[in-house]
């Protein structure tokens, strides 16, 4: 484990219960969303610096690491690195396209935190939190094991993990921010419960959220939908005024406003935040982006275009095949 702190000496008095710790669960892939969901959780909640964050990760080496805390104000957060050295545990579960196999990680979210710790507060990387997480934070969850906000579209059909289980579900929550009463998870062994669910349905469609809405079935509070408001690929955060917008905004779907290209109507809102890290675009990854995003613009418009497009690809991959052999000869 590999611990990012501030110099030793400056943190302030401990006068008040302390936020976090927050967790985290990435790969190398996700340092860009990693390091900006950081950078927006510490400008929107100085009063608690420094932060506790916890990031369980894998293949995130140390220079990218030195960047994302160095793309944090300077006091505040403390990050400590938990590598997950093999995910050999899930090597027989199926994720959706496009879908890391870090996501199974957060199952075992309370083996990386001691013992000590009453509660835990776990995000997604592709969030952006626009306002203070005490109020979340502070929230009591009564008899439950977890606070979560109900999955927008998978709560309506109310069996999300009966694709391949049949099992029927009250109410079914999105995973991606979960405030955790780590006491209750272990007591009601959610961890070992989820995976059982996994051991017996591999391929069921949403993963670990499917295991983990099985598991906490009955247990689980329901909270505002403001704390992981779950934005559609045309819905822009620039368009609603500021005193309405959602405490926490969750990118779900693919259409992630930091790739580059990205046809997401929140990239420049987006890149508000990202600008302040060390992982700012240039001028030309601007330009670059801009261009692609204008080209599949004018692909998803034209028909003859995406044809002509179509053909030029397979031409393209007819000629370096071609190509190939004869060198090979």
């Amino acid at each position: 484990m590999n611990v990012h702190s501030i110099p030793t000496g400056t943190a302030p008095a401990k006068a008040k219960q302390r936020l976090g710790p927050i967790v985290f669960a990435v790969d190398a892939a996700y340092a860009v969303p990693l390091a900006t969901a950081l950078r927006s959780i510490a400008e929107n909640n100085q009063s608690a610096w420094p932060l506790d964050i916890h990031v369980i990760h894998q293949a995130i080496g140390e220079e990218t690491k030195r960047l994302i805390f160095e793309s944090l104000p300077a006091n505040s957060a403390v990050i400590q690195w938990h590598p997950i050295d093999t995910l050999s545990f899930a090597s027989g579960f199926s994720t959706r396209p496009g879908v890391s196999r870090m996501t199974f990680a957060r199952i075992l979210l309370p083996q990386f935190l001691p013992q000590t710790c009453n509660r835990a507060l776990y995000l997604d990387g592709d969030i952006l939190v626009l306002t203070a997480l005490e109020p979340l934070w502070n929230i009591d969850l009564g008899e439950a094991v977890i606070g979560a906000v109900p999955d927008y579209w998978l709560d309506n059909v109310v069996r999300g993990p009966g694709a391949t289980g049949g099992h029927r579900v009250k109410r079914y929550f999105n995973a991606g921010i979960l405030l955790i009463d780590l006491a209750k998870w272990r007591d009601e062994r959610i961890s070992e419960r989820s995976l059982d669910y996994l051991d017996r349905f591999p391929t069921t469609e949403y993963s670990d959220q499917d295991a983990l809405n099985v598991a906490c079935d009955g247990k689980w509070k329901i909270l505002d939908r403001a704390w992981n408001f779950q934005f559609e690929p045309t819905q822009a955060i620039a368009r609603i005024v500021p005193e309405q917008r959602p405490a926490i905004v969750h990118f779900v779907t693919n259409v992630k406003p930091w790739k580059s290209g990205s046809l997401s109507p929140n990239v420049a809102f987006y890149d508000v935040f990202r600008s302040r890290t060390h992982f700012a675009l240039t001028r030309w990854d601007r330009v670059r982006s801009g261009l692609k995003r204008t080209g599949s613009r004018l692909l998803a418009r034209s028909t003859l275009l995406r044809a002509a497009w179509s053909w030029t690809k397979s031409a393209m991959r007819a000629r370096a095949s071609t190509s190939g052999r004869e060198n090979a000869q």
